[in-house]
């Protein structure tokens, strides 16, 4: 299913083979057969080792951890040559790889060694409907162009609270938003897939067509089909306030009463929203507490946010701004070209599952990678109301069918940055070990819940296992009836596959 093997006699025979065919084909072609016969079939969307644009894609990856050797790279223009690449591709053993926003940072999810690499660059269109009420996204865009184009209109869209977040995989494994205690998933808020199907066939999936498909695609991953375009409901949302607090680590205690109080309390006032995090960096050797503050509204003085706001603060920039600006700036605080990992936490909203969680993480980060002098990491809590949860139960369910009776939850996210390679599977295993600290307290003290966020999901965490009760069932179902031959699930590298849970 993940192929993280490179295969060397492939890569050098595409040097040899970049523009003449071999005298002659085995039963099965090899990669760069598919890559010729894709170039024939589509000039000029075929890139080979050693061109600027392979080297481009090839490492248009938000962590160089996901750098890989793919035999070609394939840069589709439109639907149509998606269909005919997926056609070529059915009829070979090659594996494959498609790549949107290319954000997450587990080598072989969305790239591949020795395959074809689908890079959606091309795929970049934006398009307001008619009445305004829903926008149409290509699969090459990410979040903070969305929300530029949008904003000239005074409208959003639900999506990523980072804008160098991709569109297509956010939205295929759910998809939190600052909007989402309001109007759920982000995926909830999907009017209408258009997919291209294991046969190469193009269908719009919608509540009204292909409906079972339509379900399964709002956070059952990559198993069923590639999603060439996403149409997505619109909302007014002109102005917000939205910034970003940086509060000492002396005030620990403090702080971790006031997200607990948020995580009871947060449903009170749906248009508030708050991403709160530990933040250790090594190289300072501190380690501090900061929270993203969103508020929908122009109004920024807001009792929803004001545990928050009267905490002692080494900085704010909360403040009026828009949805547009607010992503745009906190992006420019990313640094590029670092090695990241993650891994999920899922617990209910309780003080008693803060305090675990931070003490082991704090603890495990100082004992064990400490000495690794530009380490960066973090957790982040990320509060789950009821009222997001039944936002969706609302708009005709999704795959994940969290129980809205056992909310509100905490959805927490370990995130590790890096930049020397010699550190990669020691900082994994220590974040492996980590979280099973954490699971193992959790899970002792009743504070564990079940869900696990799959965009915040590490490598081997299990995902579609937790989902609603009967739901995995389903997705398997659905997937044999759109991909009886299972190309999406052996042939496409990446991801986690529901016929694998």
């Amino acid at each position: 299913m993940r192929s993280t093997v490179a295969h060397l006699g492939l890569l050098s025979a595409v040097v040899a083979a970049s523009s003449t065919c071999p005298p002659d084909y085995p039963t099965k072609p090899y990669p760069t057969d598919v890559c010729q016969t894709l170039d024939k079939q589509y000039p000029e969307t075929i890139f080979y080792p050693g061109s600027k644009t392979y080297k481009d894609e090839n490492e248009n990856y938000w962590s160089p951890t996901t750098y890989s050797n793919p035999a070609c790279v394939f840069v589709p223009s439109n639907a149509d040559q998606v269909a005919g690449a997926v056609k070529v591709l059915a009829n070979s053993d090659i594996k494959f790889a498609v790549r949107g926003g290319g954000h997450m940072p587990i080598r072989g999810y969305a790239n591949t060694d020795g395959g074809v690499l689908i890079a959606f660059t091309k795929m970049d269109q934006i398009e307001l409907s008619e009445d305004k009420s829903s926008v149409s996204v290509g699969p090459g865009q990410k979040w903070g162009s969305v929300y530029n184009y949008l904003e000239l209109h005074g409208l959003i869209a639900l999506g990523g609270r980072v804008g160098l977040v991709g569109v297509p995989g956010l939205l295929l494994g759910g998809g939190i938003s600052f909007y989402s205690n309001q109007h759920g998933f982000a995926s909830d808020n999907v009017v209408a897939f258009e997919v291209v199907l294991a046969s190469g066939k193009i269908v719009t999936a919608s509540a009204e067509k292909h409906s079972d498909l339509f379900w399964a695609l709002k956070g059952g991953g990559n198993s069923f089909g590639i999603v060439t375009r996403f149409d997505l409901a619109t909302f007014n949302s002109p102005k917000v306030c939205a910034g970003v607090l940086q509060i000492p680590s002396t005030q620990r205690d403090e702080f971790l009463s006031t997200v607990a109080s948020f995580g009871q309390e947060g449903s009170k006032d749906a248009k508030a929203a708050v991403i709160p995090s530990i933040f250790m960096l090594r190289l300072l050797d501190a380690t501090v507490y900061t929270s993203a503050l969103f508020y929908d509204g122009e109004k920024c003085d807001q009792p929803a946010l004001s545990n928050f706001t009267a905490l002692p603060t080494l900085a704010s920039t909360y403040g009026p701004t828009t949805l547009a600006k607010y992503v745009a700036g906190t992006d420019a605080l990313i640094p590029p070209g670092t090695r990241q990992h993650f891994q999920v936490v899922s617990s209910f909203a309780t003080a008693e599952a803060l305090e675990a969680v931070h003490d082991i993480f704090v603890s495990g980060v100082k004992d064990e990678l400490w000495d690794i002098l530009d380490l960066q990491a973090s957790v982040a809590f990320q509060p789950i109301t009821k009222q997001f949860v039944e936002a969706g139960v609302k708009k005709g369910g999704n795959p994940q069918g969290v129980d809205p009776s056992k909310a509100p939850y905490f959805w927490m996210v370990q995130n590790f940055s890096w930049s020397n390679e010699k550190y990669d599977q020691r900082i994994v295993d220590v974040c492996a070990s980590i979280t099973a600290k954490i699971n193992k307290k959790l899970d002792a003290t009743g504070q564990k819940a079940q869900y696990q966020y799959l965009n915040d999901a590490g490598e081997g965490q299990s995902v579609f296992q937790n989902y609603g009760d009967g739901n995995l069932a389903k997705l398997k179902e659905i997937r044999a009836k759109y991909d009886p031959a299972r190309l999406f699930t052996d042939s496409l590298n990446g991801g986690w596959k529901v016929e694998d849970a």
